[in-house]
């Protein structure tokens, strides 16, 4: 249960919101060197040896290859070193800026990525853009009030919404608004209008998490005697819910929404398959398919860059939505 934010408390000390800064910056590498990490070891070091198969697979789309232009593709890419070696010399050039070249296309890694990063950035804007004042409009005329109408029959919409499967949404969508009532295009379309479906498509069950969070969060804190308090003392039921009772849930929202920065990404992967358009999360599909290692390996590096910073971005806006989280004493949050 939330307690009353007190804007009385003192301002942590600037070495204390310093170190508190520095905590969080050691954790945002931390996070992204561990997800490359990861990714390195699952794609170099299982059994089946992907990239292996994969340039096997490449050769032989071209009439086979030889063992020893399989042999000299492997020394050119430096896959027949030692697994540590290679892992440092790859770590070594991604702290470089040096990305690698596609395996499958021979281009540099950064222009794959260039080429469908702002697809799929603009869609995952546009979706949080729509996911997360819907959530929160939703939340509030839910919880307005606990006995009236709205409660009771939008109580458990963000449950029934979120249980609707992303891929099913999609279709569903691109069967009225694109092949029955032919509004936008089904598939690949530009600009806006090609935009809005993946974005609705995107956005509903983020939107649907959300909102629960913050439902049961308002529902919690209205609870609270200090609301009980405040409206004992005259004040009308809209400043008290708006100001106090609003405030005092939106922490955990706020720690949802950062987290939901992750889970739009993944979802772009399903999005963007089902209406055909090139981002990210379909190049990520077909470069696991031919086990394009440096592709992938780019791919995590740059999706845990973006969620680091957002989830790092939320953590210093703590001290700003409760007041409590700056006093000296306690100083900023763990």
């Amino acid at each position: 249960m939330a307690e009353i934010l007190d804007p009385t408390v003192p301002p942590a000390a600037p070495a204390r919101r310093a170190g508190h800064a520095a905590r969080r910056a050691g954790s945002f590498a931390a996070v992204v060197l561990s997800a490359y990490t990861l990714a390195f070891f699952l794609l170099y070091a299982l059994p089946s040896d992907p990239v292996a198969l994969m340039l096997e697979r490449r050769s032989s789309g071209a009439g086979g290859a030889s063992p020893e232009r399989i042999a000299a593709l492997r020394e050119a890419h430096g896959l027949d070193d030692p697994l540590l070696l290679r892992y440092l010399t790859t770590l070594g050039r991604l702290l470089t800026g040096d990305l690698g070249t596609s395996f499958q296309s021979g281009r540099p890694v950064p222009e794959v990525l260039a080429a469908v990063a702002p697809g799929t950035l603009s869609l995952a804007a546009a979706a949080l853009v729509i996911a997360v004042p819907f959530s929160v409009a939703l939340a509030l005329v839910t919880s307005w009030r606990s006995d009236g109408l709205a409660y009771r029959l939008l109580r458990h919409a963000p449950a029934l919404i979120a249980a609707i499967p992303a891929f099913w949404l999609g279709l569903l969508l691109l069967r009225l608004f694109s092949f029955t009532l032919g509004w936008v295009p089904s598939s690949g379309g530009e600009g806006l209008a090609g935009l809005v479906l993946p974005a609705v498509a995107l956005a509903l069950p983020v939107s649907a998490a959300l909102a629960a969070v913050l439902v049961r969060s308002l529902d919690d804190v209205r609870q609270a005697p200090f609301v009980e308090l405040l409206t004992a003392r005259g004040l009308p039921w809209r400043r008290v819910y708006l100001a106090h009772v609003a405030r005092n849930a939106l922490l955990p929202f706020v720690t949802l929404a950062g987290l939901t920065v992750g889970g739009v990404l993944v979802g772009t992967v399903i999005t963007e398959t089902v209406f055909a358009r090139a981002g990210l999360g379909r190049l990520l599909a077909s470069s696991v398919e031919t086990q394009d290692a440096p592709v992938i390996l780019a791919i995590t590096v740059l999706a845990a860059l973006v969620f680091a910073t957002v989830n790092l971005a939320v953590d210093l806006l703590y001290p700003l939505l409760d007041p409590r989280l700056r006093r000296e004493n306690g100083g900023a949050p763990a």
